[in-house]
């Protein structure tokens, strides 16, 4: 038997295999990728008519009746890889906030390495532009701090008195 690590061109995705560990996760959690499923709608206060739900539910049974009917060796698939993250993207969407998931990191999950437009952006380009952003959010941040200090140290007039005029000055022209 031939793995996907021995074909010509290697696996397709981009990102570690997680198959085998979500599988075995969904075993440990319900005892089966459809429990698993049952446990996760009952804990995760996401409302019932969500389509995440239903989603999940298809890719757990769909998981479930691929090793088990099938009897296929779902590590060894890229299709089954593809479910099993998707499985883990929209749990990792719904952890945080149930009731605004954030899908913003799905091409990496899914392990396309690319953004929706088609156009194919290198990890080390991106990692450069993110770097770039960090760099001038840390700037800014920076700039913004000396601005407040700035503020805090200037004397201030006091309360009652108009701006800009020393003590004693009234401001009625004398000389």
């Amino acid at each position: 038997h031939m793995t996907q690590d021995e074909l010509p061109g290697g696996f397709p995705l981009e990102g570690p295999r997680t198959c085998l560990q979500v599988l075995k996760g969904m075993v440990r959690v319900g005892g089966s990728p459809e429990m698993s499923n049952l446990e996760w709608r009952r804990t995760s206060r996401i409302p019932d008519g969500d389509r995440a739900v239903y989603e999940d539910e298809v890719i757990c049974l769909s998981l479930q009746f691929l090793a088990t009917v099938d009897q296929v060796n779902l590590p060894n698939l890229v299709g089954a890889e593809l479910l099993c993250r998707r499985h883990q993207l929209i749990r990792e969407a719904y952890r945080l906030s149930p009731s605004a998931p954030d899908y913003s990191a799905s091409d990496w999950f899914m392990g396309w390495g690319r953004r929706r437009t088609g156009q194919t952006v290198q990890p080390t380009l991106a990692a450069y532009v993110a770097e770039q952003l960090k760099h001038e959010a840390y700037i800014a941040k920076e700039s913004r701090k000396a601005r407040e200090e700035k503020m805090l140290k200037a004397p201030r007039a006091p309360k009652g008195s108009p701006q800009g005029l020393s003590k004693g000055d009234t401001g009625a022209g004398s000389s």
